[in-house]
């Protein structure tokens, strides 16, 4: 009998959510206008543009999900083509991963970005909620060329915690 809800990985997860939350939350009460356009420690990027990108990587992981989700369900190898196929297009990826930060940090003030954050990380919590105890060891193959943050095969357990991961990887380019 698969069973569904707040097991150890559900827990762990909501745990780095909440601690993500209060950050989020710390730096963007923090930002004047100023400190959102200052330049980051991130050459050519403006502190806004990757705080738009740290927030939008728990976005994508919902995007991901059924993806994995399907993925897990078939024989391990099956994905290992794809995520090859996905890192041949790397340089595209990175211009619209680019452009998307920049596009959002530029249009979005500080408090959408926190609202953004707090859809997103409500809807990952949801998410694990469905997770059966068994499926949490499934997964895919990644393009570990995309986010140097992917591991080669990635459980729904590492794509869960990957946008915490991610974000704490930007943080310390966020200039003050």
């Amino acid at each position: 009998m698969v069973t569904t809800g707040e097991g150890a990985a559900a827990r762990l997860i909501r745990a780095d959510l909440d601690a993500t939350r209060a950050t989020v939350r710390s730096l963007l009460d923090s930002f004047s206008k100023e400190d959102w356009r200052r330049q980051s420690r991130n050459p050519g990027w403006a502190n806004g543009e990757v705080m738009a990108h740290m927030v939008f990587g728990f976005v994508v992981v919902i995007a991901l999900l059924p993806l994995t989700r399907l993925w897990g369900r078939l024989p391990k190898d099956s994905s290992r083509a794809f995520a090859r196929m996905l890192n041949r297009f790397t340089g595209p990826f990175n211009r619209v991963n680019a452009f998307g930060a920049r596009m959002q940090g530029r249009l979005f003030a500080p408090d959408r970005i926190g609202a953004v954050y707090d859809r997103a990380a409500g809807l990952l919590l949801k998410k694990a909620a469905t997770i059966g105890n068994a499926e949490w060891e499934r997964g895919m193959y990644y393009p570990t060329r995309w986010d140097s943050n992917f591991s080669e095969f990635m459980t729904l357990e590492k794509l869960f915690r990957y946008p915490v991961t991610h974000f704490n990887f930007h943080l310390r380019q966020i200039a003050r």
